[in-house]
Order: structure tokens, then C-alpha cells, then sequence
């Protein structure tokens, strides 16, 4: 199979009022997560939003499209694709494991 990645955002950050704007989002939590069948990886972290200098989305009209592109700005190119390679790697290891957990043979 191939390696799905996706991005979500459980949880937006917002001044309740700034400059006279309402829920002006200041850091958004994201996750980063890549699925093959079975095999399942994910990152998390945060990263603040700078204020709004032009033109300004109401909360309730933001897209996860928008909010991705914040995320990935902030982050860096350079970083997410580190953070792919990082999630490809942990499902080629979760499909060829080199370590195990083994009982002792004695029991």
C-alpha cells in the first residue's frame, strides 16, 4: 500500500477579542499523522499564528486548508519533510521490527 498523510487540528487557540477582532487564533495544535493499512504513525506539537496584518478570516470561516498552510509556514518546508521521512520510517519499522519484547524463557 502507500503511505496517507494527514494533517488535523484539534485544538485552535484564540484571543476572544484583539484590535477588534473576535477568536483571532494565536497558536494552533496540530498533528501530523501518516496511515499504510495497519500501520499507524503520528507527531504533534504547536506553533504560534502571528497577529493578522491584512486581510482577516472570521473563526467560523477558517478551512483546514488555511489552518495547514499557517502550520507549515511556521514549521518549514524543511521540517515537514523531515517529519514525513520520520513517519515513513516509523511504519517501515512497525512492518520490519528489528526489536521485540520477549518473555523470559522461563515462564
Amino acid at each position: 500500500m502507500t503511505i496517507v498523510y494527514s494533517w488535523s487540528f484539534p485544538v485552535l487557540d484564540v484571543k476572544l477579542m484583539e484590535d477588534g477582532l473576535t477568536n483571532v487564533v494565536f497558536m494552533v495544535n496540530w498533528v501530523y499523522a501518516a496511515s499504510d493499512g495497519d500501520y499507524n504513525a503520528s507527531v504533534y506539537g504547536s506553533v504560534a499564528v502571528p497577529a493578522p496584518t491584512g486581510d482577516f478570516t472570521p473563526y467560523d470561516q477558517l478551512t483546514p486548508q488555511q489552518v495547514q498552510g499557517w502550520v507549515v509556514e511556521a514549521l518549514g518546508q524543511e521540517q515537514v519533510d523531515s517529519m514525513t521521512a520520520g513517519l515513513a520510517s516509523q511504519i517501515d519499522l512497525q512492518k520490519n521490527p528489528v526489536d521485540a519484547a520477549l518473555p523470559p524463557p522461563w515462564l
